[in-house]
């Protein structure tokens, strides 16, 4: 197997390119392949439209057992009028309620300057405003000692004794001071840091001191209570007042209380049906949006038409990806490790080519003056050889005939005595390209009823160059037999030829055949876009295993040459073939 050489193109120089590579070789070899994407392209255009015209009538019966019936929507008329008469119930209610405690609050009023104007004395300003004063002392004293009860610390009961209820008592002024003190000497422990014995005892005493002052605030606060009852006068309603019946004010409350209940019920009531009215119209919406469902017919078929050649690409993509095929030569060789020794691509044919009788009867696949057969033959056929022998095979015949045909011709351009053999004898592919009637050839041979001489044909190639041609024969011959007739005469066809070119099958190349000739040179066709990477890699190592030279890989970039269409030689035509004048006539 030939080494591998320096590609001539800039290899990728990070992963990311290399992916992006890889991606774009699997896009074109997707991109090769019209007539599948074609095939996939139209069933899915038959199959979408098909779908476009069924769908919109599933949409419409969809749509009409979604449409919700006429009796399942709720009447919200008399429940909007229950809750108004609710409503107007609840205004009746709280006004009687709102009558009820104003009434009481007169009569409370009314109470109270009747019984000042029954005192046995009037009450003067003085009075009434010890009274408030008292009475705003004994409520301030009432929160300071709850609040010292509640949350027994210094500031509590420092803001007690600093109340003015208790500024008057020299007892809670020293009192004061001595927490003052405490709390300032226990605060400077405090900023020190940690538990110390004395921190522990000030806040004992200083606790202490907080007791007394909480016990002389609740002393002080009887001593209000017990003024502010000398204070207070002792009422003596008259029976007029005593007899005025008192507002019921509960039975309101109660009948306010089931109004606005009502109000609630009638209108959860309403939400409920305002929710089902809700979850109809959007059942309607949604039928009307199904009953709709449908496009113009320039739509249908423009989306029909997209969607088949994406998901036809698609498909072709993914089979690709799932099963690479060679993109390019620079794939090729990066992929086997083998060169590629030239790439065919498709040569536009002169103008003037039917103008010579022998080009009108010669096949149109071969042009032995193309760039890519001279490589091949260079490649080949080194300078100093005496005897060229190459073996051509790959995984399509035709492509293998067309490529040994064109190796046979430049070598007889060369001036060397050409032997062309097909051993493909399933397909016959060279006698087809040649256009030649078909003989015993290799099957003969391999059966020892004919010799050389008898199934040798020659073929004409152009004005003025020719080779000898075996064919195949009418069928196949086993590999064992082939190799063994090449054994046997290999002396003398290196006597009478200086180029032998067999053009074997891929099977035949990876039993061995190449490896009994003399020069166990292969070539190796792979066509761009249909050669699977893996196949080709696993036929190069078994054709090198089997003892042959992989010389290299010739990648048919152009289409699959179709040797049906071409018409073999009639008897009549013979003559044409194989005598045509160099004027062309």
């Amino acid at each position: 197997m030939s080494s591998p050489r320096r590609l001539p193109r800039k290899r990728p120089n990070s992963a990311s390119s290399a992916a992006a590579t890889w991606i774009a070789a699997r896009a074109r070899n997707a991109l090769r392949r019209p007539a599948f994407i074609s095939a996939v392209g139209v069933f899915t255009f038959v199959a979408s439209l098909i779908a476009l015209a069924i769908v919109p009538q599933q949409a419409r019966k969809a749509a009409a057992a979604l449409r919700p019936a006429a009796a399942l929507r709720p009447d919200t008329e008399p429940t909007a009028a229950a809750l108004r008469e609710a409503e107007r119930q609840a205004l009746v209610a709280d006004s009687a309620a709102l009558r009820a405690r104003t009434e009481l609050t007169q009569l409370v009023s009314a109470t109270a300057v009747a019984d000042t104007a029954l005192m046995n004395k009037p009450v003067d300003a003085a009075t009434r405003t010890r009274h408030d004063t008292l009475t705003s002392q004994i409520a301030l004293l009432g929160r300071l000692i709850a609040r010292s009860e509640n949350a027994p610390l210094l500031g509590s009961y420092r803001a007690l004794a600093q109340s003015p209820p208790m500024q008057g008592d020299p007892r809670v002024k020293q009192l004061l001071d001595s927490l003052v003190e405490i709390e300032r000497e226990r605060d400077s422990y405090s900023a020190v840091g940690g538990v110390d014995p004395v921190f522990v005892s000030l806040t004992a005493r200083a606790n202490e001191l907080g007791r007394n002052i909480a016990s002389l605030a609740d002393a002080r606060r009887s001593a209000l209570k017990t003024e502010l009852g000398t204070l207070t006068p002792v009422p003596i309603l008259p029976a007029a007042i005593a007899a005025r019946p008192l507002p019921d004010t509960l039975a309101a409350s109660q009948a306010r209380t089931a109004a606005h209940a009502a109000v609630a019920v009638v209108s959860t009531r309403l939400q409920r049906e305002h929710a089902e009215l809700v979850a109809l119209d959007e059942r309607e919406e949604r039928a009307n949006e199904l009953s709709n469902v449908g496009a113009s017919p320039a739509a249908i078929l423009a989306a029909a038409l997209v969607f088949g050649a994406v998901l036809g690409f698609g498909v072709a993509l993914y089979q690709e990806v799932r099963r690479p095929r060679i993109a390019d030569a620079y794939e090729a060789q990066r992929a086997t490790g083998v060169r590629v020794l030239a790439e065919i691509r498709p040569v536009p044919l002169p103008a003037n080519l039917d103008r010579r009788t022998v080009e009108r009867a010669g096949s149109r696949y071969i042009d032995p003056g193309a760039d890519g057969h001279q490589l091949i033959y260079l490649t080949i056929a080194t300078a100093g050889a005496n005897t060229v022998m190459l073996t051509v095979t790959g995984d399509n015949p035709s492509v293998t005939s067309i490529v040994a045909i064109n190796f046979a011709a430049i070598a007889a351009d060369e001036a060397r005595s050409t032997l062309l053999i097909d051993t493909d004898g399933l397909t016959s592919s060279v006698t087809a390209a040649l256009r030649m009637r078909t003989s015993a050839g290799v099957r003969g041979l391999a059966a020892g009823t004919h010799s050389w001489p008898e199934v040798t044909r020659t073929a004409r190639l152009g004005r003025d160059r020719t080779i000898d041609m075996v064919p195949s024969g009418d069928s196949a011959v086993a590999v064992e037999a082939i190799s063994e007739l090449f054994r046997r005469d290999a002396e003398q066809m290196t006597k009478q030829y200086d180029a032998i070119v067999v053009a074997s099958s891929a099977a035949q190349a990876v039993a061995g055949l190449p490896a009994v000739l003399a020069i166990p040179d292969v070539i190796y066709c792979a066509r761009a876009g249909q050669t699977p990477v893996a196949e080709l890699k696993l036929a190069l190592h078994q054709i090198a295993e089997s003892g042959a030279r992989v010389r290299g890989i010739v990648l048919w970039n152009a289409p699959d040459p179709v040797l049906a269409e071409l018409r073999p030689v009639e008897d009549g035509d013979s003559e044409i073939h194989e005598y045509a004048t160099q004027d062309g006539q």
